[in-house]
Formats: C-alpha cells, sequence, structure tokens
C-alpha cells in the first residue's frame, strides 16, 4: 500500500510502504538490481518478491519443503534470483517467469551451510570497454551497461568476422525441446515450457563480453565458484589456498566489471577474539579465455542441460515400455500355468496352433471365454498400444531431437579446441570430443533402432489384437449361432503372418527388452570397452548388427539405451572436469589484510574503480560497526593494483565515523560516493547519508589515515593512532559536504531495523525496514537535500 507522504519531514521522499502479514527476516532482503522487485523472506522461512505497491510476484520454495533460507542474492542484471536453503541446495529463479532454472547441490561441495553468496560481472576486454564508453562520452555510462538498457559489445566499433562466426547461433534454427511428462526428478524444470526455453537460451552476442560469477562462501572456509549461472569452476578452502587463519570464512563478497580481482570479506577466529580480514580473490581465467569464455561456458553447460534432459526421456521410456509390460505378462503368466499341468506346451505353442489350424486347446478356450473376455482384451490393448505409442512419441519427439540438438554443441566445441590457439587456455581436447561425437552417433542410431522395432511391433500387436478378440467371440458363441458365422467369416481380414510373428517373438521376448536394460551387468560393459577395440563404438556397432542380421552369433553384449547414455555422461563429464581444472589453475587467493579484531554488528562493502598515481586500480571500502561500539562506524580502504591478472596490495587506509549521542543500526554503501548510516536515538531515529570518497562531486569528504604494510601484507592498526572523526551528531551538517539526512517523525515509534540499497543510475532506492520487522519503506535516495 502506497502510505501518505504529508506525516514526512523534509528529507526523503516516500514511494511506497508496505506491512508484511509475517514478521520479515532482517537478514534476508533484497532489491533488485534493475527492476522495482524486493526479494524477503519471513520467519517462516518464505521467500517472496514483491513489487513497490506490495503485489506478490512470486515465490520461492526450498524442496523438499521445510528448509531454512540461509542467504539471498540478485544477478547483477536482475534476471534471476539466488537463495540458498538449509538443505545444502541454491535455487536459482527466473525473474520473469518465477521457475526455477537450476539448482546447485552444495553437499557435493562442503558439509557446511553457506554463509556468503556473492554475484559479480567482469568484463573479458576491460580495454575495449573503457575505449568505447570514452567515445560515447557521456552519453552510456556503465550503469547502463551493467542494467543492461543499453547493450554494448566491444567489438562494435570494429566487424569481427571470425568471432561473429564464432557466436553464429545454430541452436537457433533447431525445433525447440518439447515438454516432458511430469514425473521424475526433473519435473519443475522439464515439464514446463517457460522453465525448458529458459534453460536452453542461447547466449546473446552482446553478452559475451562479460562473464558472470557467482561466489558461494561456506562455514567451514570452502569457496565455490560458478560463471554463467550453471558453469561451475570448483571449490577452493581459503584456509588451504591463502594464508587465512583456521577458522575463516567468508562474510561479504565485492566486485568490479573493470577489475579480474574479486575481494572477500572474511572473519578469522582467533583466541580470546574475532578479526576481520579483507581477501583478494584474483580470477585469472576472465582474461586468460577472454570473449571464449562466455561461449565456453554457455556451450559445456548446454551440453550438460541436454544431458540431463536425455537421462529424463530415457526413465520415461522405460517406465512407459515397463508399465505396457506388467498387465499383459499377467495373463501370459496365468495360462502358461494351465497350459503346463493340463496340456504339457506353453502359451505360444497353444497360441501357434490355434492360429494355424483353427483348433482351440480346452484350457485355452476356458482362458479366453473365463478369465480373459472382452474386458481383459480390452485392458491388454490399451496397456500395450498405450506403452507403444508412449515409446514411439518420446523417441521421436524429445530423444531425436535432444541427440541432434547434442552432436550440434558438440561439434561447436569441436570446432574452438581445432581452430583456436588459446586452446590450452580453454581446456579441450579434440580427441575426447571426437569420442562424444562417436557416441551420439551410436545413441543416434540405436533410437533408430528403437523406432523401427517399436512401429513393427505396433504392427504386429494390433493384428494380434484383432485375432485374439475373434478368438473371443468364436470360443464364447456357439458353433451354430450366426455370430459364430460372422466371425468365420472375418477371418479372411486377419493378418496371420503378423500375428504369429507377434507370437513367436515380441509376445515373449520384445526388441526392446535390450534396449532398455536400466541395470547393465558391469562384465557385459566391459565387452565393449573402446580402448580394447582400438576403434569407435559406432564402427562396433555397425559390425554387430551385421552379424546379427547374418545370423552369426556375437561374443560381445552391445550396450544399451542406458549403457550407452551413462557412457555419454562419463564422457562428458570428463571434457567439463578437464575445462574446470584448467580454469581452477587461473584462480588465485591473495594474502589476507587484517582490517580490526571486532565482530561486525552491521557491514558492507564496495569496490570501486579509481586512478591513483596515474595508474588504474580498485579499490575496496569496507564499512563496518563493532558490536561493543555501536557508536563508531569504521570505514577501510584498501587499494589493490592489478597487473597480469594478480592483485597487489599497495595501501590501507581507515576512517572513523565517532557519533556520540545515538546507535548505529545499519549501513549501506549507495553508490561510489556515499553511504547510509540508519541511526536510532531520543528523541527520534534518522538517515544519514554521508560521502565516503574525495571526489570532484564531493569534495572535502572524509579523510583517510593511511596504514604502514608489514612484510606478510598485513595492516595493522596503531592504537595511539589519531583517527579522522566526524561529529554526525552535531546538529549543523552544512559543515559536512555533501552530507544530508533523513528524519523519521517525532513520537512515532518507527525506527530503521535493516537497510537495502539500491545505487543504480535511474532507481536510487533505499528499502528501510522497520524494527517490527513487519513495516518497510521505500524511499528515493535522489531526493537527499
Amino acid at each position: 500500500m502506497t502510505a501518505r507522504l504529508d506525516d514526512e519531514p523534509t528529507g526523503l521522499n516516500m514511494l511506497a510502504e508496505k506491512v508484511e502479514y509475517l514478521p520479515v527476516n532482517p537478514d534476508h532482503l533484497a532489491y533488485c538490481p534493475t527492476m522495482d522487485l524486493i526479494a524477503l523472506a519471513t520467519v517462516n522461512e518464505q521467500v517472496h518478491v514483491n513489487r513497490l505497491n506490495g503485489q506478490r510476484v512470486f515465490s520461492v520454495i526450498s524442496k523438499p519443503p521445510g528448509a531454512q533460507v540461509r542467504q539471498m542474492k540478485w544477478k547483477p542484471n536482475g534476471q534471476s534470483l539466488a537463495v540458498a536453503f538449509s538443505n545444502h541446495s541454491i535455487c536459482l529463479t527466473d525473474a520473469h517467469t518465477g521457475k526455477m532454472m537450476h539448482q546447485i547441490d552444495c553437499s557435493a561441495h562442503s558439509a557446511s551451510q553457506v554463509c556468503c553468496l556473492g554475484w559479480g560481472m567482469n568484463f573479458t576486454d576491460i580495454k575495449a570497454v573503457r575505449k568505447h564508453l570514452n567515445e560515447l562520452g557521456g552519453e552510456v555510462t556503465l550503469d547502463d551497461i551493467l542494467s543492461q538498457s543499453i547493450q554494448m559489445n566491444a567489438s562494435d566499433t570494429l566487424p569481427d568476422l571470425p568471432m561473429d562466426l564464432a557466436f553464429l547461433d545454430a541452436e537457433g534454427t533447431l525445433p525447440k525441446l518439447s515438454t516432458l511428462a511430469v514425473g521424475g526428478k526433473e519435473d519443475e524444470i522439464l515439464n514446463s515450457r517457460a522453465s525448458l526455453d529458459t534453460l536452453f537460451q542461447q547466449p546473446k552476442k552482446d553478452y559475451t563480453d562479460s562473464a558472470d560469477v557467482l561466489v558461494v562462501g561456506f562455514d567451514d572456509g570452502t569457496i565455490h565458484l560458478s560463471i554463467y549461472d550453471f558453469f561451475e569452476i570448483g571449490s577452493f578452502n581459503i584456509q588451504q589456498s591463502s594464508q587465512a587463519r583456521s577458522g575463516s570464512k567468508a562474510l561479504l563478497h565485492s566486485s568490479h566489471p573493470y577489475s579480474t580481482t574479486h575481494t572477500l570479506l572474511i572473519a578469522a577466529a582467533s583466541p580470546g577474539q574475532d578479526e576481520l580480514h579483507i581477501l583478494p580473490l584474483d580470477l585469472r581465467l576472465v582474461s586468460s579465455a577472454g570473449r571464449y569464455l562466455s561461449l565456453l561456458a554457455s556451450k559445456s553447460t548446454q551440453l550438460h542441460n541436454v544431458l540431463r534432459y536425455i537421462h529424463q526421456v530415457q526413465r520415461q521410456i522405460y517406465t512407459e515400455f515397463k508399465t505396457s509390460l506388467d498387465l499383459p505378462g499377467k495373463f501370459v503368466q496365468n495360462i502358461e500355468e494351465t497350459l503346463k499341468e493340463k496340456c504339457d506346451c506353453t502359451w505360444v505353442q497353444a497360441a501357434y496352433h490355434l492360429v494355424v489350424t483353427g483348433n482351440c486347446f480346452p484350457p485355452v478356450k476356458e482362458w479366453l471365454v473365463d478369465e480373459l473376455g472382452e474386458r481383459g482384451h480390452k485392458r491388454w490393448e490399451k496397456a500395450a498400444v498405450t506403452g507403444y505409442e508412449n515409446v514411439r512419441r518420446l523417441t521421436h519427439e524429445n530423444l531425436m531431437p535432444a541427440l541432434e540438438r547434442f552432436n550440434v554443441i558438440v561439434s561447436r566445441l569441436r570446432g574452438l579446441s581445432r581452430f583456436q590457439k588459446s586452446n590450452a587456455a580453454l581446456g579441450l581436447s579434440t580427441q575426447e570430443l571426437d569420442n562424444i561425437l562417436d557416441s551420439v552417433n551410436c545413441l543416434q542410431f540405436l533410437a533408430h533402432r528403437i523406432l523401427i522395432a517399436t512401429c513393427s511391433e505396433l504392427r504386429q500387436f494390433s493384428a494380434f489384437s484383432t485375432w485374439l478378440r475373434q478368438e473371443i467371440d468364436t470360443q464364447a458363441a456357439d458353433s451354430t449361432s450366426p455370430s459364430a458365422q460372422d466371425a468365420v467369416e472375418k477371418d479372411g481380414l486377419i493378418d496371420h503372418a503378423r500375428t504369429l510373428e507377434y507370437i513367436g517373438g515380441a509376445m515373449m521376448q520384445s526388441q526392446l527388452i535390450g534396449f532398455f536394460n536400466m541395470q547393465p551387468q558391469l562384465d557385459k560393459r566391459l565387452k565393449w570397452d573402446l580402448a580394447a577395440e582400438g576403434r569407435s563404438l559406432y564402427e562396433l556397432y555397425k559390425r554387430e548388427l551385421n552379424e546379427f542380421s547374418q545370423g552369426t552369433k556375437s561374443d560381445k553384449q552391445l550396450p544399451g539405451l542406458d549403457a550407452l547414455i551413462a557412457h555419454l555422461d562419463a564422457q562428458c563429464n570428463l571434457v567439463s572436469g578437464r575445462i574446470a581444472e584448467t580454469q581452477r589453475r587461473n584462480v588465485r587467493f591473495g594474502a589476507p589484510i587484517y582490517l580490526g579484531n571486532w565482530v561486525p554488528v552491521c557491514k558492507d562493502m564496495r569496490m570501486v574503480n579509481e586512478h591513483a598515481r596515474e595508474i588504474n586500480v580498485c579499490v575496496t571500502y569496507v564499512a563496518s560497526v563493532p558490536f561493543e561500539n555501536r557508536e563508531k562506524v569504521w570505514i577501510h580502504r584498501v587499494i589493490l593494483k592489478i597487473e597480469n591478472g594478480i592483485s597487489t596490495t599497495m595501501s590501507v587506509e581507515y576512517a572513523l565515523v565517532q557519533l556520540s549521542l545515538e546507535k548505529v543500526v545499519d549501513v549501506k554503501f549507495v553508490d561510489d560516493d556515499s553511504l547510509i548510516v540508519a541511526l536510532s536515538g531520543q528523541p527520534h531515529s534518522r538517515l544519514l547519508c554521508i560521502p565516503y570518497r574525495n571526489t570532484a562531486g564531493h569534495p572535502g569528504g572524509l579523510m583517510y589515515t593511511k596504514l604502514a604494510l608489514g612484510d606478510s601484507t598485513t595492516a595493522c592498526v596503531p592504537e595511539s593512532s589519531v583517527c579522522t572523526a566526524l561529529e554526525a551528531g552535531l546538529p549543523d551538517l552544512t559543515k559536512i559536504p555533501g552530507c544530508a539526512q533523513h528524519t523519521f517523525p517525532e513520537g512515532v515509534t518507527w525506527c530503521a531495523e535493516r537497510l537495502e540499497i539500491n545505487g543504480r543510475k535511474g532507481r536510487r532506492v533505499a528499502c528501510v525496514l522497520a524494527q517490527d520487522r513487519k513495516h518497510y519503506r521505500i524511499y528515493d535516495v535522489d531526493s537527499f537535500s
């Protein structure tokens, strides 16, 4: 709901106000960078995304339900939301559809809970982007690119034919994969058109100059990295990969599009007290792989997504076929037992005898009339026909198009491995990709065989079903009745050849059974080992099938659909593992930088690109409030110089904001120039906007004191150092250039509990959660006077 503005004093303009039915967890509040959406978690562990007017857009629920929300973070472009749950899963949800795009299983990376989520964007060609922005002057800003209000590619200024060919959207010309029926592990993702389109969306050429990096921190110090939402680089432990103390864990993450180095704020447990450190994280993979990183990651991700789809299709094919065999198997088993006792023959022999001679054994007649009957025949026909038709549909409409798409994606990666000089930096192997193509060709061949066998057995069963129905009517009627005479006349319409083929073949042993063996024995799989053959699996398949068609019995057990897909899965994991291992070698942790020995009750972190001594550097600002002293805001300034993707600490500086009468509730950076401090005091509470940088827009802001760096790149704060103090509690704020405040109404029991700031151009707003944790307001930050 929208509140009245006449009860607000001069200060910020309130845009919206909302009262939630359930209290909001103040630790889990996130404002979308590019859209007016607020993500919040209630005390019952439900994550809701609302518009400013309070309208619910979508919700994120853990599966299975009941897990606690640990962290949540918006993607820099605002297109998706990541939510970490206590059941060791991270759900990536599309902001436009509200559907889950991907779920990361964190239990494979760490047994601890998620304590930090960071999502940054880096340009792969920083110089080209800067040059292009300078040429455009002030027409396009960095915020425009981050918000994707203007799509910009570094290659726009000069056509690049090889790059254009590399990013040619060949997959876009293929038909869309069909949705799958409900059932299986991938229900929510693969049975929805919107989710399936999101899962298989093609990377746009406009985004090839940037890399999205998802950083997940765990309580045991493990850091897991993923790029482009789905492609996982791997896990690292900051206690083993750097000089961090034991018991260290990540608290916050910051990055800048111009910097391949990210920074982590970590808490290190030490005897008697905790320490705060800044830990540089150098991602050289962004610059080493360059603009091919997006193509490499997207194709590898699509490869696993299509394989995931193929796995689900295989499970559904097997389930449909197995279900179709259950009921007919029970009918045949009953008559088999009776014939064995009374006639010393099998059902196949009795049925063959009945088709050829027309003579029906008494047990068969009794079974046809009394046990099977018209109702049993309809059930048999429905089970068999439905099973065959579903197998045919899943093979033709789902499996074969997925294999075709899979083939195209592997061919793209193979071309990248053969014709790029940077193959060593990408981690691709042409031979391994050739082996994958060989397995895909074999799967396509097998899919055609499944389709042929299914259609053939369906035609045979149709003839058998017609004959079986006629025999039921014939045996049930009196030999002198008109219905018996009609049955004799209809006998000429029955295809006896196909009926006999079905009785002697598919009815007792379908060809499809060998194709859908879900649990192959290990000793049988070793007989088609490619290393032992020294040739392709596809050639082996053709040779074995030729021998089979000539009546020669082979000593080799050909792999079925499940075994081939498992083999393909292992090959893809090998390729992805090699790519990830190559990129992991380009990840480096720097030495931790000491900030202080306190537990921050509130904190925030921001990386800013600055010019120092005519060198482009990245500066990380950390604002923290000690738990023991809520009247002080420490602001540390860590200057990092980056050369060839490796960071070096140039200097560490700090400033202190001293408040005399008020308690700091929360502190958040707005943009590259100012931060907002939420204060609680008497007679009223307020928000204070303070410039933390000495820039042309806000000269004379905070003054920083430089700290000495030791040999171990550890900054120590001298106890006797004189800190620059800002007496923010003074009523005269005009003495502080660029400082502004917003005072909440006196006498109104409303005080801020948590701040959430969006400082993007055109969307500079502050979301303030009240201490009752049900009431929040949205303010326009640009209205600060």
